[in-house]
């Protein structure tokens, strides 16, 4: 590149540069007669930066509600899963142990001797048990603030006869079983006591061990009239019920995730609203 050329070139990038850009112009006079445009900077004014919190607050509003339930939702969801996989396995290791499956177990204690509830707080200690740690009994501390699942108050007499024990995050209760007539119900707290709502069907799940050997989730339809293989007077789950026990029978409901009034829609997502 000649001389020339190399100054034309380099002429002309510094007014196309300097085109590109807002120039700004003052004058040592400026503050007794400005005679040139105002100085102007790129970017945003504080009214449009307060504007715009503004809007991403009031949209964070409207959303964050609905974030959390889903999550809480999500969680409690995971919990049941898990939960109701600890009881089968929990279960096997009855039978592995002692011979007798959990409603085996507890109605041979029953018929050596014990009490129904000496038999069903002996029964649900055991459970406990193999959870790694100790369990905390809390002797019936809490069960009183337990809600059906319109939000009533519950029915304290379907949590009080295996006392009720804290552990791992999980509160556990049971409902005595009866030798040769019925097994006993395990309810767990899958969040546990100390966190909220502590209701049925939506953190609290009932589970039946059955003669047969197996744990079921309450509200099967298949099995609501037998004690000893499935629900038995614990089927409700009804967002209309005000009996005290109505939510017993979600677990079943819950752990498909089918709403149990349009079986085409999910419980989680359309039946529970938290």
């Amino acid at each position: 590149m000649s001389g020339n050329n190399k100054k034309s070139f380099w002429l002309g990038k510094y007014l196309r540069t300097r085109s590109s850009k807002k120039v700004c112009h003052s004058s040592p006079f400026s503050t007794l007669r400005p005679s040139y445009p105002a100085c102007q900077k790129s970017g945003f004014t504080l009214a449009e930066v307060l504007i715009t919190l503004g809007i991403i607050g009031i949209v964070a509003a409207l959303t964050m509600p609905s974030i959390v339930a889903k999550y809480r939702k999500k969680v409690l969801k995971t919990e049941l899963k898990k939960t109701y996989n600890e009881l089968q396995q929990i279960n096997l290791n009855f039978i592995k142990d002692t011979g007798y499956n959990i409603c085996e177990y507890n109605w041979m204690l029953a018929n050596g001797g014990e009490t129904v509830m000496t038999a069903t707080v002996d029964t649900t200690a055991k459970i406990v048990s193999y959870y790694k740690g100790k369990g905390k009994d809390l002797h019936n501390k809490f069960n009183n603030d337990v809600k059906n699942l319109t939000g009533n108050k519950a029915n304290i007499y379907m949590f009080d006869d295996g006392n009720m024990w804290n552990f791992m995050r999980k509160t556990f209760y049971s409902d005595y079983g009866y030798p040769s007539e019925k097994c006993m119900v395990i309810t767990v707290d899958v969040n546990g006591y100390h966190q909220k709502p502590n209701q049925l069907g939506v953190d609290m799940f009932s589970f039946r061990p059955t003669k047969d050997g197996r744990v079921i989730p309450l509200g099967n339809p298949d099995t609501n009239n037998d004690a000893v293989i499935g629900s038995y007077d614990f089927t409700e789950c009804s967002k209309t019920s005000a009996d005290s026990k109505n939510g017993m029978g979600c677990a079943y409901w819950a752990s498909i995730d089918v709403n149990p009034d349009d079986n085409t829609k999910d419980y989680w997502n359309d039946f529970i609203k938290y």
